[in-house]
């Protein structure tokens, strides 16, 4: 059951959205002497020893060898090792904030997707009303682009990297909720380690690549590790058990903000009015989606307690 939010939780809301909104900028540093696999794979390395050692320290450990790896596998590959490299590859054609922007499109495509994989999550005309205001907002956040994108347009191909991502990670979230109930710390340990394991074959073919790298570069590199991907995973485990997931939706807004102001703040990306009126629409349509439906949902409650004081009482005839 969750609990109400308090002053630590909406502490821990910041950093989370901090982290997870400044990974946009930390990739595109790295990227700077790491190509995308050997990012991806040192990315979640790092953060396999972080969340590892957490498991450790708390007393618990990984599941036996069998069909309880399955599911890990699963979720190795569409919440970490697809979107990551998606991104990483995005961001060499793309500038960090409009990877923010696009990745915000996500809870969209996890409110349809959980329309045909989760019993009872059904597309209501708000959901579907939202999704169309979402969708407009990435057609004019891509904008010309669209038209030119099978001209060889790297920006458009970048582009719809970033809303693949988006897609592998609604994809990895309606997977999890299938799952039902677990200990999260198990499985994002179990799913790290076997991510580790499959993005380590691309990464040492390029890692020959890799001669001199920079100091921000492999600082970078480390901050998404231990930070962005490590500890954001811990945080984000405090807030699941505590006040909850739909606590935890709130990032959905605040963190394409935050991607915006830290590539205009630290790598001075310019930004169109086409942007900002891409991430309104995208942002509008996740409201639309996730409030328009408990908005009615509570209208209900509140009629079904007053309905039945302003319904007369039938009379008996032998009253």
């Amino acid at each position: 059951m969750p609990r109400a939010a308090g002053f630590g939780d909406w502490i821990s809301l910041l950093a989370l959205t901090l982290l997870w909104g400044s990974a946009f900028m930390f990739n595109e540093l790295a990227l700077a002497s790491f190509p995308p696999a050997v990012l991806v794979s040192g990315r979640i390395v790092i953060a396999t020893l972080l969340i590892y050692g957490y498991l450790r320290m708390s007393g618990k450990t990984l599941p036996g060898p069998g069909r309880a790896w399955l599911p890990m596998v699963v979720m190795a590959v569409f919440a970490n090792v697809l979107p990551f490299h998606l991104i990483a590859w995005a961001q060499q054609h793309i500038d960090s904030s409009l990877a923010g922007i696009l990745m915000a499109v996500m809870p969209l495509f996890v409110l349809t997707l959980a329309h045909f994989f989760v019993p009872g999550a059904r597309l209501t005309p708000f959901r579907v009303a939202g999704f169309v205001i979402g969708f407009a907002g990435v057609v004019v956040v891509i904008g010309p682009g669209y038209v030119q994108g099978l001209d060889g347009n790297m920006a458009f191909w970048g582009a719809l990297a970033a809303l693949g991502a988006a897609l592998s990670y609604s994809v990895s979230t309606v997977y999890a909720r299938r799952l039902g109930p677990g200990d999260p710390l198990r499985r994002s340990a179990g799913m790290l380690i076997v991510a580790s394991v499959l993005s380590a074959p691309a990464a040492l073919l390029d890692l020959s690549t890799v001669t001199k790298p920079g100091i921000g570069a492999v600082v970078a590199l480390v901050v998404l590790g231990l930070l962005a991907t490590g500890f954001a995973t811990l945080l984000y485990f405090r807030l699941v058990q505590g006040p909850g997931p739909t606590f935890i939706s709130l990032v959905n807004y605040l963190l394409p903000a935050w991607a915006v102001i830290a590539g205009a703040v630290f790598l001075d990306e310019s930004l169109s009015s086409s942007l900002y009126a891409g991430l309104f629409l995208i942002l509008a349509g996740i409201g639309i989606s996730e409030l328009g439906t408990r908005i009615v949902d509570g209208l209900k409650i509140i009629w079904l307690r007053v309905a039945p004081s302003s319904v007369p009482v039938a009379v008996g005839k032998d009253a």
